[in-house]
């Protein structure tokens, strides 16, 4: 468990009527709220956000030690003995943002939306101050969130909370890695070569003989030749230079242009994520030191990523996916 910075400074969140003083570690790093407060904020009861914080730590979404802190905090307590309130000075648990974060995504709250946002604006703050240095961090993980917000309030089904903390906490190693890269301190990773040659007919067939649920009659129509073009596009080469050279490059960029091109008139999520997964599996690379390289609910969020992404992040899109599948 954290210390509480002495020096942290509160800092209020004002939502209509509704306002909170939210305590801002003096770093810039995170911002803490109580369960108290967290259960004003997203107006459930405490006994609910009580029970969503022991699942998260349950189920090893986050360390316990690293996103809880203790700090002396003065409360009202009735005191029987005088009948009256008094001021006592207890031992309270602050929670960081990536608790208030999870617990948000549980409970479907729309103020906590708009509380994530807001915090994100106050830690840019304090990195424009001095107190830290990464600006690009929060202004991408700022872009990712509320894309996959627009798209849950325009009907679409994200996965479950823990895929979605560990695929922002990847985002966010991705675009550390990116971020280092253009300032020339690390070099991206090579990766490996690629040892299958994926054939359009043969992704046709698997399309058509792989079991989709909720497969409409629009499914997997081909709206033109746009889908033989990803799969060729990932072959081609400029001189005796491969554009796309490694298995990862590869892979990274046919997710991006099955599911960004629109080449279907339904399904192109779907059957990107499927040809993706095909072309990992064909080339012995579905599975890194017995682990997946990828689970089905990160990828799930990756593809709503990519499909809700802005043309021009097509470069830093297709590197994320490699950064992630690494």
């Amino acid at each position: 468990m954290v210390d509480l910075i002495e020096k942290n400074e509160v800092v209020q969140f004002k939502d209509g009527n509704f306002v909170l003083d939210v305590n801002v570690s003096s770093n810039g790093e995170t911002v803490w709220l109580t369960l108290d407060q967290m259960s004003k904020l997203f107006n459930k009861n405490k006994s609910t956000i009580s029970r969503h914080i022991a699942n998260i730590f349950n189920e090893k979404e986050l360390d316990e030690k690293n996103s809880v802190a203790k700090n002396a905090t003065q409360l009202k307590r009735y005191d029987p003995r005088t009948k009256k309130d008094r001021i006592a000075v207890v031992d309270v648990n602050y929670y960081n943002l990536d608790v208030i974060i999870s617990v948000g995504y549980r409970v479907k709250s729309k103020q906590g939306i708009l509380f994530r946002r807001w915090a994100n604006s106050i830690l840019k703050e304090y990195l424009l101050k001095g107190y830290a240095v990464n600006d690009r961090h929060f202004q991408d993980i700022d872009y990712v969130t509320t894309m996959l917000d627009q798209y849950r309030n325009a009907g679409g089904q994200l996965p479950s909370s823990i895929s979605m903390l560990e695929f922002l906490k990847a985002y966010q190693r991705g675009f550390k890695i990116l971020d280092d890269y253009d300032h020339h301190h690390l070099e991206i990773p090579i990766g490996q070569k690629d040892t299958y040659v994926l054939r359009y007919d043969e992704c046709i067939n698997l399309i058509h003989n792989t079991m989709f649920e909720n497969r409409g009659d629009l499914f997997s129509i081909e709206r033109d030749d746009s889908f033989k073009s990803s799969i060729s596009t990932i072959y081609q080469s400029f001189g005796e230079i491969d554009l796309y050279p490694t298995l990862e490059d590869k892979a990274s960029a046919l997710l991006y242009f099955i599911v960004k091109n629109h080449s279907f008139i339904d399904g192109n999520k779907r059957i990107g994520a499927t040809i993706f997964l095909y072309f990992l599996n064909q080339n012995n690379a579905l599975y890194k030191n017995g682990k997946e390289r990828i689970n089905n609910d990160a990828l799930a969020t990756l593809t709503i990523l990519v499909a809700s992404s802005r043309p021009e992040d097509k470069e830093i899109m297709i590197q994320l996916i490699k950064t992630i599948i690494k």
